[in-house]
């Protein structure tokens, strides 16, 4: 949605409210975009569009230097990283070796060829092509060996084959084939005769359509085709979407009643949760610390309050966590790593939430050392974003939203970004649910304004930046057409960016590119980047051109220095014809994107 407003434009949406922004809170720049989050015992990790980890909680990530990090899994006490070239990296507690093996004093991987891995609660596995390793904790058959204390090497697992994903549990590994059958080990898995030959590969019953499955302790989930939720094991709290006290049961149930179909499931201990179509989140099981989200004054059953536009999902011990569109991380549940203080969510609004609430802080309705209420990881809150629009808005309408002199305070107090002008004005972003903007002030006639979801907003102040900084963008998407082991013909997205009147710019890092093409988008990460010094002309800086030692620059060329990146997916619109191209970038603390037009080609 493109937004080009004025200051009457800006306030026209009057959202009726109770609530009062009456909580100011600081800006703390954080360009990362996190993609990733991963929930273990006490503690969460997250990987970002930059290549870079946040965790929070009990067990910090380490300084990875020049590596760059694709994705991470959380476990018990330990954590592993998957890197983009395709090594494995683990810390935290040896006690089962699940880190590989005696611990090294560097950052360097020992396991390669990987494009995917698993975190249980003492042992990893990583997939390569379709097949996979584990290692660390065996005591349970997990590894699909004899039953033995721990193995401190990679172990291909028998059995376990034509894997498309694969997940870890306490005891058990699992995975999802490229046929559609889910085949377990392990004495943890629940399944039939598990426990007299843990070692023994067992295929799910009734599955055939398997997309993703999801572990951790006690009960396991599917995700099937068409969005449908299986699941099987203990079902103390209802968390196999039956009436708690049916179980354990051995042959997976489908999950009914959800609001729409599934594209992520979620398993923690004793409860589930789904990410939907829709961008919401529903949780069933176990709250016995606020990890189904339902926030302090209930809300919808099941829904976790206020999140619309999720993209990953992640459940753990006593808290769950989930990505949002932004890139922002939102937590919920006991142990979700802002602090430990009671009852931290005194005042809450959710936009487009009915229910907002104002409790006063009495331990009886508070949940102790928890929240009930999606908050914003510290780090990976949409603070940054925040402060983006809200500067934005001061250069766009300054004689609304007077300039603000002290643009980065030191702390964060309250769950609202807030900014306040002269006349009554006031700005401010929501930091629990899905970030918005709001207004309150007299434009308003002294009611709450939702101006809509920050991510709108955030997409006109970056086109703004790209505009006024000068550079040029320019690309050549094609479709490769070669055969290969993938579920699609891969579009391949090289594109290039020159610097304006002053030159490009140092510390430019370009984290995602979109294509949009008759009403459609959808986006693909960046694969590769440099940076180049090579022979241009005005209206071609793609190709790669070098000059040669000694060779004087061409006429109609002049050398100058380029950002070159490549990005690839497989595309889920159209791959014919002319595409929009937009490349979202990111410079010292500010976000911008730049927009192109190209013609989609092919590589046979």
């Amino acid at each position: 949605m493109h937004i080009t407003p004025s200051a009457p434009r800006l306030l026209q949406k009057i959202v009726p409210s109770a609530a009062a922004l009456l909580l100011s809170a600081a800006f703390m720049p954080s360009t990362s975009m996190a993609t990733t989050v991963s929930m273990g015992t006490s503690h969460g990790c997250s990987a970002a569009d930059t290549h870079k980890i946040t965790c929070w909680g009990s067990l910090a990530a380490p300084d990875f230097g020049p590596y760059s990090i694709k994705d991470v899994k959380v476990g018990r006490d330990f954590s592993c990283a998957l890197l983009t070239n395709a090594s494995v990296k683990c810390w935290g507690s040896n006690d089962r070796q699940q880190l590989g093996g005696p611990p090294v004093p560097d950052t360097v991987a020992r396991y390669y060829n990987a494009d995917a891995i698993a975190v249980g609660a003492t042992h990893a596995c990583f997939r390569f092509v379709t097949r996979i390793s584990c290692w660390g904790d065996g005591s349970q058959g997990q590894l699909g060996r004899h039953v033995q204390t721990q193995i401190g090497t990679e172990t291909a697992v028998d059995g376990l084959s034509d894997v498309r994903h694969v997940a870890a549990g306490h005891g058990s590994t699992c995975v999802a084939r490229l046929d559609g059958k889910v085949v377990c080990v392990g004495a943890g898995s629940g399944l039939a005769g598990a426990a007299d030959d843990p070692r023994q590969p067992r295929t799910v019953p009734g599955i055939s359509d398997a997309l993703e499955v999801s572990l951790f302790d006690g009960h396991a989930c599917v995700l099937r085709w068409g969005g449908r939720v299986s699941c099987w094991g203990n079902n103390r709290y209802g968390e196999l979407g039956v009436p708690a006290g049916t179980g354990p049961l051995s042959t997976p149930v489908e999950v009914t009643g959800l609001a729409a179909a599934a594209k992520a499931v979620a398993v923690g201990n004793g409860y589930t949760c789904a990410l939907l179509v829709n961008g919401t989140v529903s949780c069933w099981g176990n709250n016995a610390n606020g990890q189904l989200g339902t926030g302090l004054a209930g809300g919808t059953a099941g829904q976790v309050a206020g999140i619309t536009d999720a993209t990953a999902i992640s459940a753990g011990q006593t808290a769950a966590c989930a990505v949002l569109e932004g890139g922002y991380v939102q937590c919920w549940g006991e142990g979700a790593g802002w602090n430990s203080a009671p009852c931290r969510v005194t005042t809450s609004f959710y936009p487009g939430v009915p229910a907002t609430y104002n409790p006063p802080p009495d331990l009886v309705i508070c949940l102790p050392q928890g929240s009930a209420a999606p908050m914003a990881v510290q780090g990976l809150g949409p603070v940054h974003d925040a402060a983006l629009v809200l500067d934005w808005a001061e250069k766009t309408m300054p004689q609304t939203f007077a300039p603000q002199a002290a643009k980065v305070p030191a702390h964060i107090d309250g769950p609202y970004y807030l900014r306040e002008y002269p006349g009554g004005h006031q700005l401010a972003v929501n930091g629990h649910g899905t970030p918005h903007l709001m207004y309150l002030g007299p434009e308003s006639g002294g009611r709450l304004l939702d101006l809509g979801p920050l991510s709108q907003w955030v997409f006109q102040a970056s086109r703004d930046a790209g505009i006024a900084s000068g550079m040029q963008l320019q690309a050549g998407p094609y479709v490769d057409l070669m055969p290969g082991s993938g579920p699609c013909w891969e579009m391949i997205v090289p594109h290039a960016i020159r610097g304006g009147a002053q030159g490009l710019p140092d510390g430019l890092v370009t984290t995602a590119v979109r294509i949009e093409s008759g009403g459609q988008s959808m986006e693909f990460p960046i694969r590769e980047r440099h940076r180049f010094t090579v022979l241009t002309t005005a209206t071609n800086w793609l190709s790669q051109q070098s000059l040669q030692p000694g060779q004087p620059v061409p006429p109609g060329m002049k050398e100058e220095p380029i950002y070159y990146g490549a990005a690839e997916g497989c595309p889920t619109i159209g791959t014919s014809g002319e595409v929009d191209v937009i490349v979202f970038y990111t410079l010292g603390q500010k976000k911008g994107l730049l927009r192109a037009k190209a013609k989609v080609g092919s590589a046979a």
